[in-house]
């Protein structure tokens, strides 16, 4: 267990040490907000495609398929329970006007950009594989419940559209194709999807730093409900999913993994959806910006707690 967290404080400094080049690159104007865009879109609709591709080039195993089904499981679980809590405390007809912006910083997670770098670290493939089916569920609620909360005009033609033609779903449903049969890629497009697979954690970090230099910081930690959101997304709701995932017969491995997923800070495209949609896209910035810097001491916390309760 010891050896688990100084892995992942470790990585957690590399990564917030990335973040800061992306931060001093924004403030001495080598990278404006169109660029940090433009670099996020090739970081959804390319690189992270290819780092689930990637993670699925493998023998196929029944006990890797029943692992994948568990982690598919365990992230219904977390996001199930996330939904429900918004729900209950940021209601349609109650005092919170930005209701839905809240909803969506409680229920997605920074799975893709902040938890791959550390299952990485800390698992290898092994951990990307399981992840990969957290960000899978995680894409389908995005686009169907996600957006369904954020524009209530959504047909529900469009929300089985957006559930399964997006970039998480379609990576997951190519390399399921490679697990599960004989087929594998060759060798070539195999090697290039790894290189821009290892891109993941250096792009993504820097995204993240670039995005945090243009928030006014000061002001994310004046707003008092940027809090009370920060710890039911980092504390609250992982604290009540670890201890559900205590209860059921999981290894050490796919529990740390899919605490982790739970565990990360607020997804950035709630920023960029509420930007979208029109909706209170600023308090979806400062919350990301917040919980991405409070997650540094929150994450290790829980794996340590994890270790101590679950061995």
């Amino acid at each position: 267990m010891l050896e688990n967290i100084q892995i992942l404080v470790s990585q957690i400094f590399v990564m917030f040490l990335l973040m800061a080049v992306g931060f001093v690159c924004v403030r001495l104007k080598y990278l404006n907000n169109d660029g940090a865009g433009q670099l996020s879109l090739i970081l959804t609709r390319i690189i992270a495609p290819c780092v689930i591709i990637d993670s699925f080039q493998r023998e196929f195993d029944p006990a890797l398929g029943i692992d994948l089904l568990a982690a598919a499981g365990c992230a219904v679980i977390a996001m199930g329970l996330s939904i429900a809590v918004s729900h209950f405390l940021f209601r349609a007809n109650g005092p919170h006007k930005n209701f839905a912006d809240k909803r969506m910083c409680l229920v997605f997670t920074n799975c893709g950009f902040m938890a791959l770098p550390l299952l990485d670290a800390l698992y290898g493939s092994y951990g990307l594989f399981l992840g990969s089916a957290f960000i899978a569920v995680n894409n389908v609620l995005l686009w169907s419940y996600g957006v369904s909360q954020l524009c209530r005009d959504t047909t529900g033609a469009q929300k089985i559209r957006n559930a399964t033609l997006n970039p998480g779903t379609v990576s997951v449903a190519i390399g399921l194709v490679f697990f599960l049969t004989p087929l594998n890629l060759p060798q070539i497009p195999a090697t290039c999807i790894s290189y821009l697979a290892s891109l993941n954690t250096p792009v993504a970090m820097i995204i993240l730093g670039a995005f945090l230099a243009q928030c006014n910081l000061r002001s994310c930690f004046q707003d008092k409900q940027v809090y009370w959101v920060t710890a039911l997304r980092l504390l609250v709701l992982p604290l009540i999913t670890l201890a559900i995932y205590l209860l059921l017969p999981l290894d050490s491995v796919l529990r740390n993994s899919m605490l982790i997923s739970a565990a990360a800070p607020v997804a950035m495209v709630c920023s960029m959806f509420g930007q979208v949609y029109g909706t209170d896209y600023l308090f979806s910035t400062r919350a990301v910006a917040v919980s991405t810097i409070l997650s540094a001491l929150s994450i290790p916390a829980l794996i340590a707690l994890n270790g101590l309760l679950g061995g």
